[in-house]
């Protein structure tokens, strides 16, 4: 293979120091990442209930249940979760591997191997399908326990 690229700036110990106790905080992101998916999720299925109350009282009204009707928004919400989880963990492979391939290389003048962790995906999926599922909890209970009458007659 060719030889990377100069670097923008000559990496010095002290600067790679601070790059190592940056990436050493990935902890915080991760919490910081998880809180902001479960209020995208929850707002997205209040959201969802608002524009589909009628339809859940029609459903009710011809027999589901509250619980078929909580199964149901949960059902969507864990749909959700796992095809945002399609799309966001390959992104993040592929922007993982532009930073310590291409960015890292140039800005530092050092880069590190390119290791994807099987488990740790999956631990990520999982993370995230439980978010999906918890942020569901208050609009599958809200749905359910709502009156169908009052929706059954507007408009």
């Amino acid at each position: 293979p060719p030889p990377p690229p100069p670097p923008l700036f000559q990496a010095e110990d002290g600067i790679r120091d601070i790059h190592c106790s940056l990436v050493g905080s990935e902890m915080c992101i991760r919490d910081r990442s998880l809180i902001v998916a479960f209020i995208g999720v929850l707002s997205a299925l209040m959201a969802l209930q608002l524009e589909r109350g009628k339809e859940y009282a029609v459903l009710r009204a011809l027999g589901l249940t509250r619980g078929q009707i909580a199964g149901l928004i949960s059902g969507e919400s864990l749909l959700m979760g796992l095809l945002a989880a399609c799309v966001a963990i390959p992104t993040g492979v592929l922007m993982a591997w532009v930073l310590i391939e291409s960015v890292q290389r140039r800005a530092f003048g050092w880069t590190m191997p390119f290791n994807v962790d099987g488990v740790l995906l999956l631990q990520t999926l999982l993370v995230g399908l439980l978010a999906a599922g918890l942020a569901a909890i208050y609009p599958a209970w809200r749905s359910a326990h709502r009156d169908p009458a009052p929706q059954l007659r507007e408009d």
